[in-house]
């Protein structure tokens, strides 16, 4: 009998004890809806990237609370809101995700799909209607954090950067041509009113839908016109290697701004060379060349280990891990989401980039800490001209054949 007590004592306290192990050897999920399929899928890639560098940055130094992470997906598509419903109830409701990490992930109804948990949630969504939502119940949704500014404040900046370029333009006329989403009309009116600001002319106001690609109606407007400076925002690259290989065909001496989407990792695949000359803008790290030994290291450690400059937003992204992982650190406990949400939004955080980051009464990072990359397409590759007022000698701004 009281050989059996004391088996049976043993076998508890083994049970106990293995128990524990697991316990502590379990490692912390960090979820990730991205658009992994559809009209976004190359841009969901480069957040991807961008998360599993800083999760694989931390396990190699030990990981968090002496925890290893691992990342859990969830394609968002093409981000209809039941889908980006349906991310926050999986991850988050499901799989007992301890932070979310997003891009682009829903422009507003992001916020209302993860406001509704504790998890601090991150996106890149660039978008006034994630701030609308955000501002409805500020306490509610004090888990969101966006990082990156609206889409007024970047095409403004943009508008400012094209202006004082070295370049003779034939006149101050400026064509628009948009998406039809929110990202596309918003940064149409933010281009539109810094360049009337500026004296400029509207002389073109298009918007379009995704997967236009037959441009003869649009470009013989943009011929009659004879605008001095183009700015297409389209974040598919299918659609503006259309537009710009049509324009080619009979340019006008107009600079070519294609915003977010020149970006793109499979723009530039696919346009290489021939598309010199071509503009566009971005915030996070800028490459090839970087602004601090620090950034200019994580720059070669990204392309050593995907074969590709960094994409737009895969800094940004990696910036938000270590943001949170910072915070959890302060906290001591991963699921101690009041300190460590009360830790983001009180804190600066430094930068490899060079600046410190720190969200605002809005949980966003504004273009103040967090400047624009000005980007041209030279020998094929896409480089750095600008980082906010900043310009990169390696790199000067050079004029596009069709201007000269």
């Amino acid at each position: 009998m009281i050989r059996k007590v004391l088996t049976g004592i043993l076998g508890i306290i083994f049970l106990f004890c293995l128990t524990g192990f697991t316990q502590a050897a379990e490692t912390i999920k960090v979820g990730a809806p991205l658009c992994l399929t559809g009209a976004y899928a190359a841009d969901g890639l480069g957040y991807l990237r961008g998360i599993e560098m800083a999760v694989n940055d931390l396990n190699d130094t030990g990981g968090l609370l002496g925890r290893k992470l691992e990342i859990v997906k969830f394609d968002t598509q093409e981000l209809a809101p039941e889908r980006v419903m349906q991310a926050a109830d999986y991850l988050i409701g499901q799989k007992n995700v301890d932070s979310v990490h997003g891009g682009w992930a829903g422009w507003g109804q992001d916020v209302r799909a993860y406001g509704k948990y504790d998890v601090p949630f991150f996106n890149w969504d660039a978008s006034i209607n994630s701030i609308t939502v955000f501002r409805e119940d500020p306490k509610r949704y004090s888990n969101v954090y966006q990082l990156n500014d609206v889409e007024r404040a970047l095409s403004g900046n943009m508008f400012d950067v094209m202006k004082n370029l070295p370049i003779s333009y034939p006149n101050k006329k400026i064509a628009i041509i948009t998406a039809d989403d929110s990202w596309g009309m918003e940064s149409a009116a933010g281009m539109k009113e810094q360049a009337e600001k500026n004296g400029w002319t509207v002389a073109l106001h298009e918007t379009v839908p995704y997967g236009t690609r037959e441009w003869g109606s649009i470009l013989t407007k943009v011929r009659e016109a004879q605008p001095a400076i183009i700015y297409v925002e389209i974040v598919y690259s299918p659609d503006l290697i259309t537009f710009f290989r049509q324009f080619m065909e009979q340019p006008t001496k107009s600079l070519i701004n294609l915003g977010y989407g020149l970006s793109l990792p499979d723009f530039i695949t696919n346009i290489g060379a021939e598309g010199d000359g071509l503009m566009g803008e971005t915030t996070g790290l800028p490459g090839p060349i970087a602004p601090t030994p620090e950034s200019k290291a994580w720059v070669d450690k990204f392309k050593a280990t995907y074969n590709i400059d960094p994409a737009a937003g895969s800094f940004a992204v990696y910036s938000g891990v270590m943001m949170w992982a910072e915070a959890v650190k302060m906290a001591g406990d991963v699921k101690d989401y009041k300190n460590i949400n009360a830790n983001l939004a009180g804190k600066e955080f430094k930068s490899i980039g060079g600046k410190m980051l720190k969200f605002n009464e809005d949980n966003l990072v504004t273009t103040q800490t967090w400047p624009l990359s000005h980007l041209q397409i030279q020998n094929g590759e896409l480089v750095t001209i600008y980082h906010g007022p900043e310009k990169y000698l390696d790199y000067k701004f050079q004029t596009p054949s069709w201007m000269k």
